[in-house]
């Protein structure tokens, strides 16, 4: 009887493979990873569109007011069980119809996960399901010439007689703080700065006109955050305190 000799690798056989497929990994992962960024900014893009449409038909809802909500607008006392000042999202939410609960008062809040940014790893959301509404869950951020109370920056943005819309951000990714919007650049490096990774470096603005931009940041670290606030803030914002003391 004639026996067959199996023959396995050898150790060394092994390293080399282990060595080989490490290699190849370390040469797709970042294409890789490129693509998956780049789908989370489609989605993103898609998102904040949203959110702009929805902006401009909350202003248009309230009539002669014609203003976008945001982190920090004036408190409605005819609305008890709303807590307008929280964020930009609870006047959105409304306009969209998802919202399931009004506010803590009676449970936590819940949103479309058109809120939520695919590439914001703070939390896990299920794409297409309702979403409990909390700093970490949402996004993005508002941002606020304080144009509607002089008195309050983080104040909502009248939009009638305003020129140049397009040049006035009114969302942006971020990490939201309630009853806080970016009013200048040291808010912009507390609350959008940070979430440059979602992207590959890049961040999607939404302007008041309802227009989306995305901006590319520099891989090299050779736009620093003062650049970036400038580029996007075309106009750049007016102090609060001294605007307020202007009029």
């Amino acid at each position: 009887m004639r026996m067959r000799c199996e023959k396995g690798f050898t150790l060394i056989e092994l390293i080399v493979v282990i060595a080989i497929l490490g290699v190849l990994i370390g040469i797709s992962a970042p294409t890789l990873f490129g693509y998956l960024n780049a789908g989370d900014a489609v989605k993103c893009r898609s998102n904040i569109e949203q959110l702009a449409k929805l902006g401009l038909k909350y202003g248009s809802d309230i009539g002669h007011r014609n203003l976008l909500p945001t982190s920090g607008m004036d408190d409605d006392e005819d609305t008890p069980e709303i807590d307008e000042s929280e964020g930009w999202w609870v006047m959105l939410a409304q306009e969209l119809d998802s919202t399931v609960l009004p506010t803590s008062k009676k449970g936590p809040m819940k949103v479309a996960t058109i809120f939520h940014c695919p590439g914001d790893r703070r939390s896990t959301v299920e794409d297409g399901m309702l979403m409990k509404a909390t700093t970490k869950t949402i996004s993005y951020v508002s941002w606020s010439d304080g144009s509607e109370d002089p008195g309050n920056p983080h104040s909502q943005i009248r939009t009638v007689g305003k020129k140049h819309l397009d040049n006035l951000p009114w969302l942006s990714d971020g990490e939201p703080v309630k009853r806080k919007s970016v009013v200048d650049f040291a808010s912009f490096r507390k609350m959008v700065m940070p979430v440059l990774e979602r992207h590959s470096n890049a961040i999607m603005v939404a302007y008041a006109s309802g227009v989306v931009q995305q901006y590319e940041v520099d891989n090299d670290g050779g736009q620093d955050a003062r650049e970036l606030f400038d580029k996007i803030n075309q106009e750049k914002l007016i102090p609060m305190q001294s605007k307020g003391k202007g009029r």
